[in-house]
Order: structure tokens, then sequence, then C-alpha cells
């Protein structure tokens, strides 16, 4: 399928999911489901092997133990956004996190999922890429200037792994997902996001605070051999809260000084300035693949995975462009946001 993008106006989550949803359908992914649930919407699409699920919250929680226990995992007492896993499968008779495939909390067998944190009702606007190889991403302007995301894809850019590593993204961990009043300021929330999948749930709106509280905003699924509960996450700890499933992962964008795991593989370490990642005698800044690596068992190394190909570190917003205006490098598009840029293909 050709790729693709779309922009515009949404009224509410459930309006952008089901908006996202037809455009999906359009680029040649089936629709198992698409309907309200609680007070807000799901949908459920696949594209060949590749199930994804979505929610989208309205005044409402999403994230619910699935072990029998009483509550919820994404916190406050019900608020608004969008949240997603992937999976290999669809049942109509299980509910929306329920489905097969998902990644699970080691902890509670609860889903392991991510999403982006939204307002109850109008956006400034949003953007869905799909770069033509079914790499999906959606930036949201959910107040001016504060973008948030989510995304998946079929693959990573391939590092020698020796089958294809689905994964996806977003730019709130499923406990900060719906949560109206986060305490302090959090990325995703009320300052804008940092870049996909590189441990970007934190309180401080910098790469260089080492102020970190770092739940899972990623997801890989890895082969057997690496892992065998298969899918790995990003977060800080390995507890539930913070959305663990058994096996860590880590990005080349490490965050701070002496931040989580940093000198055990390689990382944009020596760029924390911004100095050497923008220009200074014209527009413009560095596109960076956002590299990530797993923790190997036996041998306690990180080897790399390999890096989502349509998104990238970029500092051009502020050095000369603003967010949604399009970078051209190479003779090929960009869309750039703060702090990290899309390839936009069409």
């Amino acid at each position: 399928m050709a790729a693709d993008y779309q922009t515009g106006v949404s009224s509410s989550p459930t309006n952008l999911l089901q908006t996202l949803v037809s455009f999906l359908s359009g680029q040649g992914w089936t629709t198992d489901a698409s309907a309200s649930d609680g007070s807000g919407w799901r949908a459920h699409l696949h594209k060949g092997g590749l199930y994804v699920n979505l929610r989208a919250a309205m005044s409402e929680n999403i994230w619910p133990y699935t072990n029998g226990g009483d509550g919820w995992h994404d916190k406050g007492s019900g608020g608004y956004g969008i949240g997603l896993y992937l999976g290999d499968g669809y049942d109509a008779g299980d509910a929306w996190h329920e489905q097969s495939g998902a990644p699970t909390r080691v902890e509670d067998g609860s889903t392991a999922g991510v999403g982006a944190n939204l307002p109850s009702g109008s956006v400034a606007a949003y953007h869905i890429f799909d770069d033509g190889d079914d790499h999906i991403i959606v930036v949201v302007e959910r107040s001016p200037g504060i973008f948030v995301y989510f995304g998946w894809g079929p693959d990573l850019e391939e590092a020698g792994q020796p089958e294809a590593f689905p994964y996806f993204f977003g730019s709130s961990p499923a406990v900060l997902n719906t949560i109206t009043d986060p305490g302090d300021d959090r990325v995703g929330i009320n300052l804008t996001s940092l870049p996909p999948m590189s441990l970007g749930d934190k309180e401080d709106g910098s790469h260089t605070s080492s102020t970190e509280r770092l739940h899972s905003t990623a997801h890989v699924r890895v082969d057997a051999a690496t892992f065998s509960g298969r899918w790995i996450s990003n977060g800080e700890y390995a507890d539930d809260e913070y959305g663990y499933t058994g096996r860590f992962m880590r990005n080349v964008l490490a965050i701070g000084e002496g931040s989580v795991d940093q000198g055990k593989f390689p990382c944009y370490n020596s760029l924390y300035t911004y100095e050497s990642v923008h220009q200074t005698a014209f527009a413009g800044a560095l596109l960076l693949p956002l590299h990530n690596y797993v923790l190997t068992d036996p041998g306690g190394r990180y080897a790399p995975i390999g890096w989502p190909p349509s998104v990238f570190w970029c500092e051009a917003v502020g050095h000369g462009y603003t967010a949604g205006e399009v970078y051209q490098v190479g003779g090929l598009d960009y869309m750039v946001f703060p702090h990290f840029a899309v390839r936009k293909g069409a």
C-alpha cells in the first residue's frame, strides 16, 4: 500500500479513534471491531498477522487488572486518552484488553500497554502517518505546543535479528494513560513529549535532567531464543506498575546523567547539550535513529535489536523550523515536532 498522511482536528478521543479506523481501512487494514465500549470506543484491526487493539477513554479508566483483582492500573478516577497494544488475534468474546498475544506484566498477568493522554474535547491538530510499509504513527497536538503520540509497526529496522520484531509505543505508559492530574509536570501530559521509545515518561521536559520515573512506554516482540516470554519493555524497574514484562529494553537516547543502564550500550550521551545535533550556520538538525537494545540472558549484556524506521530524534524545531513544518533531507520529507521527526511519504 502506498504511503499516506492525514491531518485535521478531532472533537474527542472517540472521534480521533474513529478517524484513525477510517484511515487504516483505506490503507488495507481489516476492521475486526469498531464499536462503543463503556463511555468510549474500542477498535481492533489487523493486517496480515499484525493485530492492533485500541481503546478511547471518555471520563473512565481503561486498563483493569486481568487476574481477577479489583481496580485499575491506569491511575486516577477516570480521564481521557487512547490506549493500545499489539497481539496475534481477535476474539469478539474477549474484552478489549484481553485479546490474545498481548504483552503481560510479570507480577500480576495484566495486559501491558501504552497510550496517549488526551483532553476531553477537541485538540489543536492530529497527524496520521503511514510510511507505506504499515508503520503507523499518530501525533496529536493536545494543546498548543504540547505534542503526544502513539504508534506501531510490523518490524524494527533490522540489526541482525532472525525474524521480524513488531513494536508499539506511546507518549504515556498505561499508568498515566487517562490520569487528569499527574501532580507534577509530566511529559506527554502538560509538557511536550520526548522522542518515541526513548524512556520518555518523566517529570521534566529536558533530556538533560536526572529527574526520572520511567514507566514502560514501548514494547517489542523478540524471537523466542532471545526471550521466551517474547515481549520486552523499556521501564526502569522490574515491577508491575512500571509495565515490566520479564526482560528489559533500552534506547540509544539515554536520558539524563547517570540515567538507566547508561554505559552498558552505545548511546547519544555525548549529545546531551544539543549543541552537536542542530545546525548553527543555517536551519536544520540531524535525524538520528532511535536504536534499541535488549538485555540478554545468559550474558547480562545489551544487544541491538533495531529501530523504528520512520521516526527519528531531531531538534529542528526551534532551530529554523516550527512544529508541523516539512524538513527536506536527501530528497525525502520529514515532518518535525519538538524533539522528533516523522518520515512523511505522502
